[in-house]
């Protein structure tokens, strides 16, 4: 394979795919501890409220806690963050491999080729990762 063709690879796929996990996961991140950190500080403060007797606000941050348990549940963001950040730090070290010449590819024949498949099995790992959860999503919604 020549240079242009890898370099090309690495510009238009690998790059972009670095670059899409690494959004994801910052994204996920932050959406889990939108909601957890929330939940977090609404359990101690329900058990207050409900022992002052104020039934409206222990009520409203009951409501609130339950539906970000829910979102947390139902959008698996915890979940998808560590995936994501597995994937992106793995597709990292995996060019380190193929620049440096480490391990598989020290003695590959074609180091590009390998490259490419060993990159593109990592985001197909990813891919069939993330069915799984989506489908475990379907199936809560549906029982």
């Amino acid at each position: 394979m020549g240079r242009r063709k890898i370099d090309q690879y690495m510009k238009e796929r690998y790059e972009d795919q670095v670059r899409w996990y690494d959004e994801k996961a910052i994204y996920c991140k932050r959406m889990n501890y939108l909601c957890q950190i929330p939940i977090i500080i609404m359990g101690p403060l329900i058990t207050v409220f409900a022992l002052l007797e104020y039934k409206w606000i222990t009520v409203l941050l009951s409501a609130i806690m339950s539906i970000l348990i829910g979102i947390l549940n139902f959008c698996k963001f915890e979940e998808k963050w560590h995936n994501y950040r597995t994937t992106c730090e793995t597709l990292k070290k995996e060019k380190y491999f193929y620049e440096y010449r480490l391990n598989e590819y020290r003695d590959a024949e074609d180091p590009e080729e390998l490259f490419i498949n060993r990159v593109e099995s990592i985001i197909s790992r990813e891919h069939t990762k993330w069915l799984r959860i989506e489908k475990e999503k379907r199936k809560q919604t549906n029982n």
